[in-house]
């Protein structure tokens, strides 16, 4: 770890905040990294999450260096800056969690083929795919939810949401091979 004078970091940010000093700004992100990674995995239990938290906050810095007051502690603005980007990598967990069970909590109708000798229980047909991808169906035929809605509802992108439902219906289809269609499976739902 650096042992860098406590005011270098607000001298630092002051360059960065007046000139876009990317080498001033560099410093700042190679001594705080280590200590940052620390604190949001510690907040998040998560590497991969802290991994991100510590890159927003260091693009929040970016974005609102104005809002930065010299010569107040940088470290105290930045760990309050990360702080808030773990809370709300939490909340967005924990909404994300809430909606996947309750869109895999349906009822358990049967279905029919076109051969009537087979009968689909289609909430054990829909249990063996993923929680995730059995979310997205459920939003996207059985709620006609658009896949940028349903990509905010569960937290993931647009292109993501398209391809989850797109991986659902081909192992659905794999499974159903009687059926006279998919979506004859998802309508009973």
């Amino acid at each position: 770890m650096n042992d860098a004078p406590a005011a270098s970091h607000e001298v630092l940010m002051a360059r960065f905040q007046r000139h876009l000093d990317t080498e001033a700004f560099q410093q700042i992100v190679s001594f705080h990294t280590g200590p940052a990674l620390g604190v949001a995995r510690q907040i998040l239990s998560d590497n991969i999450l802290a991994e991100d938290a510590v890159q927003e906050a260091f693009l929040r810095v970016v974005r609102n260096r104005q809002q930065y007051e010299p010569p107040k502690p940088f470290s105290c603005w930045f760990y309050s800056i990360l702080r808030n980007v773990c809370i709300d990598m939490l909340r967005q967990r924990k909404r994300h969690i809430k909606a996947v069970e309750k869109i895999a909590d349906w009822s358990t109708p049967t279905l029919v083929t076109s051969d009537r000798s087979l009968r689909f229980d289609v909430r054990e047909l829909l249990c063996t795919l993923p929680a995730s991808e059995q979310a997205v169906l459920k939003l996207r035929i059985v709620h006609d939810m658009p896949f940028r809605d349903i990509a905010a509802t569960i937290g993931i992108s647009t292109e993501a949401a398209k391809k989850r439902a797109q991986r659902a219906l081909r192992r659905l289809r794999e499974k159903c091979r009687n059926c006279s269609s998919v979506k004859e499976i998802l309508y009973e739902l």
